[in-house]
């Protein structure tokens, strides 16, 4: 697949841009904008547990020749709040693929390299027609 690589929240000028996706790895930047607040002013886990689900399934794309891989399970770990308006950098990278499954990890990074999230997805791989 192709970057740019359209994801959820498009419209929102705190939308993430996926900047590496090949051989089984991608990366994405973003700076949260307000719109993707939780009640206590940090960036919303919905919204983290989507990036790290774009990510992880970028990277899965990236080696497979389908243009999608559906997520069958996703586990994200909060490890600290995410302030709105900082950059961040996520990380995706492939652990195992599989014929039907694949798993990737991913990672959020604030610009000290501190992990602020990070997650697992599992994504099944579709049989070609």
């Amino acid at each position: 697949m192709s970057l740019p690589y359209s994801a959820p929240y498009g419209d929102s000028p705190g939308r993430w841009k996926i900047a590496l996706m090949q051989d089984g790895k991608s990366e994405a930047s973003w700076t949260p904008t307000p719109d993707m607040a939780n009640p206590f002013g940090s960036v919303h886990g919905g919204i983290i547990a989507t990036l790290i689900d774009e990510v992880t399934g970028a990277a899965v794309i990236s080696s497979i020749e389908a243009g999608s891989a559906p997520t069958v399970s996703l586990n994200v770990e909060f490890l600290h709040a995410i302030p709105i308006g900082g950059t961040y950098t996520a990380v995706g990278e492939i652990v195992r693929i599989g014929r039907a499954m694949a798993i990737a990890d991913a990672r959020i990074l604030n610009g000290e390299g501190k992990v602020l999230a990070r997650g697992t997805c599992i994504c099944q791989i579709p049989r070609p027609k």
